[in-house]
């Protein structure tokens, strides 16, 4: 029973997230409504993260990875997390990352991109959801394993953290040595 609950929360999961990634490329959006990021962009100087490369978060359904995200953090406080339907496309993304492609792509996408913090073990983001309308700022918290793990273990929207509690998750991210990485240059977070 645990494991039928399981998928169809996955499936419900994985729809969700379609439709929203789906719908929040209107280019006709005003961006002003979107959330503000509430996290305090402050530069990483810490090793308790690698950040030569990205880590990696895959969905997966029917024991196959279905949806795959790509996470990168920077000296500058900045994540960007790229969100790929399809094993396959993780080497598509590379390929454009190291050809200079994707960086015309990403600057299109606000929700792709955030701040992050880390204290001792524990690490905090903060990013953009797309959605039909404004784009709410989304904070994810978390626990350090070691310098190539993560898991996240909740997140919630901080406009409604004094209604409703914290969605509790387990979404392991594991790091992958990455020499092409993009710039974190982009028009979202100065």
């Amino acid at each position: 029973m645990l494991y039928i609950m399981n998928k169809l929360k996955m499936l419900a999961m994985m729809s969700l997230n379609i439709i929203l990634s789906s719908s929040g490329c209107d280019k006709e959006r005003n961006e002003s409504s979107d959330d503000k990021l509430t996290l305090e962009k402050v530069a990483y100087n810490g090793n308790e993260l690698r950040i030569d490369g990205y880590y990696q978060y895959y969905v997966y359904v029917d024991s196959e990875p279905y949806k795959v995200a790509p996470f990168f953090l920077y000296r500058n406080g900045v994540i960007l997390e790229c969100t790929l339907f399809g094993l396959d496309k993780i080497l598509e993304m590379e390929e454009e990352f190291r050809n200079g492609s994707y960086a015309i792509n990403a600057a299109k996408y606000k929700y792709d991109w955030g701040i992050f913090q880390i204290n001792g073990t524990q690490i905090k983001y903060e990013k953009w959801v797309p959605t039909n309308g404004p784009f709410p700022a989304v904070t994810y918290e978390g626990v350090i394993l070691n310098d190539t793990t993560f898991v996240i273990t909740k997140y919630y929207r901080i406009k409604d953290i004094d209604k409703k509690a914290p969605t509790e998750v387990s979404w392991e991210y594991h790091f992958k040595q990455f020499s092409s990485k993009p710039d974190s240059t982009n028009r979202f977070i100065p």
